[in-house]
């Protein structure tokens, strides 16, 4: 229950009407469960326990008015106030003096004329004092009706006065008036943001806790109000008025009620423990007092409310993805790394969840075992002995749900770290279930998700690059053997509209490109070589996503890595002229100029206007001459422009001589680029061309091919 709604709790709200201007009760929607009402039922007195008697004090004072049918709300306000201080005065003989009838008639008419007396007023809260001094069973009578009031905007302005929240909020701890205070807080700060600020200021939450652990609930209305009261009241409050065992009774409370609380309510608690959670007392207090099967349990009983209607089942969506969040937050914190060992219950439990058919377990589980798979004993011990890997890779097969597989894919990622097991993950089974999210009809995220997976299990294994190459067909006479793994992913490439899909695709080539470097001082020249060969004479285009690494400008430590993995690649005759083929793109070839010359290339496209190299010792152009690059930038900047001439060097070591061109062969293609621009560019600072001279010339020979 969300606070736009009104509660009652003095009378019936179906024999209620409504004056003009005033929120109708939550009672009078349909289907609705938050009429808070302690009257319709004469054996259901608020004062069958009152030390005074039994007597239905509110039921007497609507006999003594008849008026239970005939008069609306505003009216019924006065009435019964003036029906409860009638038997107050006959029952403790109260003196309120002469003409006090009138004064609640005259507060009647006004009330009916849209006027209010605060004199008047006052004088009721002086009457309602002397009740509580006398502990008179009549003030419970008297909060009925105020709890019709409340939700009057003149009313609610006077009783966030300063002095008023206090008393209000000290009168929860009485057991027979809780049932009306709550009533009378939830219309006070119905719709009412100072009202709600006033009541948070004043320690409302810490007071509601207070009452979870005092009162025995009963199933009903009242319990929604609680939760909407702590949700509200938890925001943007300091909690620090509050206990730290404050959210255990949260969720217990939450256990306990579980019968009694639809979807709705289950969402206002969990979102009150999420703000005490953010605070690292209330974690570490949720972990150590072993907590977290509190929310295990709330996603199983969650699974209970399947009958419900359309409307309810989108509630319960919502609610266990916002528990998923909530403990994927706090498995990610040390203290849940110290608390849970990969022996424990509740992680048994979690692995258990993997092969559970409902989607949201499995999600919570990959989340939470994903972020406590970030120590590499925990990720050994979760491959080598508990096989988790496969279940992983069972779910990516099955395909049931993209969410699943986008927090498989997450969790498998995590567990491939170690270098100890990449080998084991990384098979040829799991390429070929990691390649199948790369057709068109998967979307960017888990497309994206599974090239991170990949790269993270090709990094430094030249045993899974091996299985990256391997053909789609071992049949000779299939196209499909003419093709391989990677050969997908280069598709995917060219078809992918995400941009940050298409940079982890270049940065997936770079890591097999520093692969194949260093595992090659411990292979057999042989084996390198014929890896080589497969790797650029089965892939043209292999060049193309490290250029789109170099031609972007938001990540320099991306662009960074395409120009050292381009430097690595034209090391070979065969990478040289896929290196030469991606610099026929005036955009390529424009990011290089600039890298080198440190000069804009003014018309082309290029990834930043670098200042040029201070190899000269010249100052880069501040205004006042100074370098305005930070020291970061200038170290990252020299690192690009040595990769650069270092690819520059390359190729023109691995061409051949035909005049005044450079020729780069692959296979029966052939790339052409201009061996003097090329030269101009590795001279540096001693070059007489320009950026936009290399640039002009470089078209010009374009347009004369």
């Amino acid at each position: 229950m969300a606070l736009n709604d009104d509660i009652c709790a003095a009378s019936p709200a179906s024999e209620m009407e409504h004056p003009p201007g005033s929120s109708p009760s939550l009672s009078t929607v349909e289907g609705s469960r938050t009429d808070i009402n302690r009257t319709t039922s004469p054996s259901k007195s608020p004062v069958d326990e009152n030390p005074h008697g039994n007597q239905d004090y509110l039921t007497h004072a609507f006999g003594r008015l008849e008026i239970q049918q005939q008069l609306p709300m505003a009216q019924q306000f006065f009435a019964v106030l003036e029906a409860a201080f009638q038997t107050a005065v006959e029952t403790h003989h109260l003196e309120l003096g002469s003409g006090w009838q009138e004064r609640l008639r005259q507060a009647d008419e006004d009330s009916r004329r849209g006027t209010r007396d605060v004199e008047i007023l006052m004088w009721i809260r002086t009457v309602l004092e002397q009740l509580r001094y006398l502990e008179s069973a009549d003030l419970i009578d008297a909060m009925n009706a105020l709890a019709d009031g409340s939700r009057d905007d003149v009313n609610r302005e006077v009783v966030i006065s300063p002095e008023y929240p206090p008393v209000i909020i000290g009168h929860i701890h009485n057991s027979e008036l809780t049932p009306i205070i709550i009533p009378v807080i939830y219309n006070i700060c119905n719709n009412y943001e100072r009202a709600q600020h006033v009541f948070r200021i004043h320690g409302l939450c810490p007071a509601l806790v207070d009452v979870l652990e005092d009162s025995d609930w009963q199933p009903g209305p009242l319990v929604s109000s609680i939760c909407t009261l702590l949700e509200f009241s938890s925001q943007q409050s300091d909690l620090a008025q509050c206990p730290e065992y404050s959210l255990q009774l949260i969720l217990q409370f939450m256990q306990e009620q579980k019968q009694a609380l639809d979807p709705s309510d289950m969402l206002q608690l969990i979102s009150t423990a999420n703000a005490f959670l953010q605070q690292q007392r209330f974690q570490m207090h949720f972990v150590e007092q072993g907590l977290v099967n509190h929310l295990l349990d709330a996603v199983i009983d969650s699974y209970t409310y399947e009958n419900e209607g359309p409307e309810a089942q989108e509630e319960l969506l919502f609610l266990r993805s916002s528990i998923t969040r909530l403990l994927s937050d706090v498995s990610a914190t040390t203290v849940f790394a110290n608390k849970y060992s990969v022996e424990s219950p509740v992680v048994a439990s979690l692995i258990h969840w993997l092969s559970d058919t409902r989607d949201q377990m499995r999600i919570c589980s990959c989340l939470m075992l994903g972020n406590l798979a970030r120590s590499d004993a925990v990720c050994l011990n979760m491959v080598r002995r508990l096989h988790l890997h496969e279940r992983l890779l069972q779910i990516m097969r099955e395909q049931t749900s993209m969410q699943v597989v986008y927090a498989a894919l997450g969790f498998l990622r995590n567990l491939a770290l170690p270098a100890e097991n990449k080998a084991m993950i990384g098979t040829l089974q799991s390429i070929e279930v990691i390649s199948s999210f790369w057709a068109l009809n998967f979307n960017p995220q888990v497309q994206h998700a599974s090239v991170s997976l990949l790269r993270q299990i090709l990094n430094g294994c030249i045993g899974n690059v091996r299985w990256l190459l391997e053909s789609l067909s071992p049949d000779p006479d299939s196209p499909a053997h003419e093709k391989t793994y990677l050969s997908l992913l280069l598709l995917l490439f060219g078809r992918t509209d995400d941009v940050s899909t298409k940079v982890e695709i270049g940065r997936t080539v770079a890591t097999i490109c520093r692969c194949i470097a260093t595992s090659s001082q411990g292979l057999p020249q042989e084996s390198t070589s014929a890896i080589l060969h497969r790797l650029y004479a089965m892939h043209a285009d292999i060049a193309r996503p490290l250029a789109t690494m170099t031609t972007q400008s938001r990540f320099p430590i991306i662009r960074s890595e395409g120009w050292f993995a381009l430097a690595l690649m034209a090391r070979s005759k065969e990478g040289s002229a896929a290196v030469s083929e991606v610099l026929h793109q005036m955009e390529v070839f424009g990011a290089l100029v600039t890298t080198i010359t440190g000069q804009s290339t003014n018309g082309h496209s290029s990834p930043s206007t670098q200042q040029r190299p201070n190899t000269d010792n010249t100052s880069s152009s501040g205004s006042n001459g100074s370098d305005t690059r930070s020291e970061q930038e200038r170290e990252m900047q020299a690192k690009d422009r040595e990769n650069a001439l270092v690819l520059v060097n390359e190729l023109l070591k691995n061409t051949v001589r035909f005049d005044f061109l450079f020729v780069g062969v692959l296979g029966d293609e052939v790339s052409v680029i201009r061996r003097g621009i090329l030269e101009d560019l590795l001279r540096g600072p001693q070059s007489p061309a320009g950026a936009q001279e290399l640039m002009t010339r470089a078209e010009s020979e374009d347009r004369a091919e």
